[in-house]
Parts: structure tokens; sequence; C-alpha cells
């Protein structure tokens, strides 16, 4: 494995200069975006003998796996904060408007046969606990990496969320293409705003974000 990979799984520093110039470009608010690195021709034993060997609780780095490609990824504190604040509306969704859901949070997705791993921002199984999640959230403020859609289609996840740099984008699996296609509005949720969603996330005071979205939802319930 390179020396870039290895700082990215260790934390190591051991050419700052190099792995500065790989660094991806600030968001036009100055924040910093995630980190990702895809690792290529890397069997389903090795991806899990490295999962097992950097530990099942560690606070990172991420892994998704698809036919060999392993991506590792490090986030950012801006992704954190948006994938907390686009969790807590949903909390705040499933309080007021409902269904009822099982959290699954990150919980790590493994399909041996299929080849597909993935450790999501967060996930909810709808109504009762599953296998797999029936909703998927995914922060992407940086482009590239394996296809989270493909990942996840093979999970036959319901609906994918996908937030990028200019919002959120929602994919509905059809079921009888076994495709996704983006959706303007949620089909799990379909009493959600997702344009209330996206202008509570850029608000600056999380407090006042929580209070809008609420009042929002309670309003229209």
């Amino acid at each position: 494995m390179s020396a870039v990979a290895t700082e990215l799984l260790l934390g190591e520093a051991s050419s700052p200069a190099f792995a500065e110039l790989l660094r991806p470009e600030p968001l036009p608010n100055g924040a910093e975006a995630e980190e990702r690195f895809v690792c290529c021709g890397v069997s389903w034993l090795r991806y899990l003998e490295l999962d097992q060997a950097l530990g099942d609780d560690r606070p990172g780095p991420r892994f998704y796996y698809l036919d060999g490609d392993l991506e590792i990824m490090t986030t950012s504190t801006e992704h954190e904060r948006v994938k907390k604040w686009i969790g807590g509306f949903l909390e705040i969704y499933f309080e007021e408007i409902g269904p009822d859901v099982v959290p699954r949070g990150q919980a790590t997705m493994r399909l041996a046969l299929k080849e597909a791993g993935a450790e999501p921002d967060e996930s909810w199984c709808l109504g009762a606990e599953k296998e797999f999640p029936d909703l998927v959230l995914e922060i992407a403020l940086t482009s590239g990496g394996v296809s989270k859609l493909e990942v996840y289609r093979r999970f036959k996840v319901t609906e994918v969320w996908l937030w990028r740099r200019d919002g959120l984008a929602v994919f509905a699996l059809d079921p009888r293409k076994e495709t996704y296609e983006r959706v303007v509005r949620s089909r799990l949720l379909p009493k959600l705003d997702i344009g209330l969603l996206e202008r509570s996330v850029a608000m600056g005071s999380w407090r006042e974000a929580r209070r809008v979205f609420r009042a929002a939802i309670t309003a229209g319930s």
C-alpha cells in the first residue's frame, strides 16, 4: 500500500508536502471536504483483514468496497456537521410525523457474494428492524471513489440520500429495473420538504435551525 494510503489509515505524516498536494480543494465557504483514496485489486479477504486490523470501533477511516476496489475515506468537520444536522432533522421528522424507525447509524453493511461493503453516514430501518436499512444518508463533499449507488443497489436499499456541495439528491430504487432514479420528493418520507431540509442545513445556528425545522414540520402536519 502506498505511503499516502498508509497516512490516511494510520494518521502518520511521513510525507506532509506530498500529502498536502493531494488534499481536496476547500469548499466555497472555506471548510474542508473529505479525503478519499481508492486502492484497486484488493481481495475480499484482504478487505476484511484490514478492517479487523484497524478495529470495529475505530473513529476512522471509513471503508467502502466494491468488486475489488477499496475506498478509504476520512471525514472533515463540515462533513460531520452536515451528517449530524440532517440526522437531527430526521429525528424531529420521525418524532412529529413518523413512521416509527430503527436507527442504524454507521453500522457496517457487507455482502460477500456480491463483493460489496459500506459504512454509511447514517441509516434507518422504517417500521421494524431489517438485515439492511431502508434509508441511507451519504455526505459527499468531494467527488470520486467507488459508486455508492451501485454499492447500495446490491443491498437493495430502498432510498439513498446523497448530500453534495449543492444540496441533497434523493435516489429511489426501482424494484422492477433494480436501478436508482433521482426523485424530487422522498417516496419513503413523502411529507418531508427537501427544500426545508436544505435551508435548515445552511443556517448558521444549530439551535435556530432545529427550531425552524420543527415549526415548519408541525405546521404542515
